[in-house]
């Protein structure tokens, strides 16, 4: 049975005891509740506590995920790092969300908040090329693409990568599906996804939710959407939960 104006949003565990997007969502009189797909170990802190100890071999550092940020914050907290020159130099962020975590995570201010992608990011930062001497730190995630990294060495901008979390799927994953949907019997008109990893892991379970309607965030979960053949009702342009709204509004 279809529960109307239900959505399951399909997300990687957060540190948050509230979540922007159900809370919007909500307050809209759309009953949503969110599955963690993925969570994280961290690791080579050590590493990334002394490169960021090391700050003027770097032009800035960039954050790609809300993980990379908090990696950061992690190392500090465990090896005393200062971040107070890093505060000045030239610092990048994919998202809303990892942008203003930074800010109040870190006290780093980052540009490229809107970009929304790694390629429009490196568009960003390219055209401030002549400004970067040295190479910018860039910790990330086991799952990271290469796009970023391909675009500004084209531009003979320098990435200093450092793998800093591994991402895996939630173990729980089918018993948070089961409690969502009174073990799958109440199935929400919306499905909500975050990224391609976050479909790989569900993949094993969408055959209860034919009915619903998908809604994927970004480009590039949709493409991992239709390369599962699973129809797309909907594309929110920026991962922000108002974009969210708009997409679930629109079907």
């Amino acid at each position: 049975m279809i529960s109307k104006r239900k959505a399951l949003l399909f997300k990687t565990q957060t540190e948050q005891s509230s979540d922007k997007y159900e809370a919007l969502l909500q307050s809209n009189q759309i009953d949503a509740t969110t599955v963690n797909t993925l969570v994280f170990d961290f690791v080579n802190l050590d590493l990334l506590a002394k490169n960021l100890q090391n700050f003027e071999d770097y032009s800035g550092i960039i954050f790609s995920s809300p993980r990379c940020v908090n990696a950061v914050y992690l190392a500090c907290k465990q090896f005393n790092c200062d971040l107070s020159l890093w505060r000045q130099k030239n610092n990048f962020a994919v998202g809303t969300k990892t942008a203003q975590d930074s800010l109040d995570k870190l006290r780093i201010e980052c540009k490229g908040a809107d970009s929304g992608s790694a390629v429009n990011l490196a568009k960003e930062i390219i055209k401030e090329k002549t400004n970067y001497r040295k190479p910018f730190l860039y910790p990330h995630g086991s799952l990271k693409t290469d796009t970023l990294t391909a675009e500004l060495e084209k531009e003979n901008i320098c990435l200093d990568g450092i793998l800093v979390y591994h991402t895996k799927e939630n173990p729980n994953i089918e018993e948070e599906m089961k409690k969502s949907t009174q073990n799958f019997q109440n199935i929400p008109e919306f499905l909500v996804f975050f990224s391609p990893s976050g479909v790989q892991a569900t993949l094993s379970y969408l055959s209860h939710f034919t009915d619903s309607k998908v809604i994927a965030i970004g480009p590039t979960t949709e493409t991992a959407l239709k390369e599962k053949n699973i129809q797309v009702s909907g594309v929110a342009k920026q991962p922000t939960p108002q974009d969210v709204l708009d997409q679930i509004l629109q079907i």
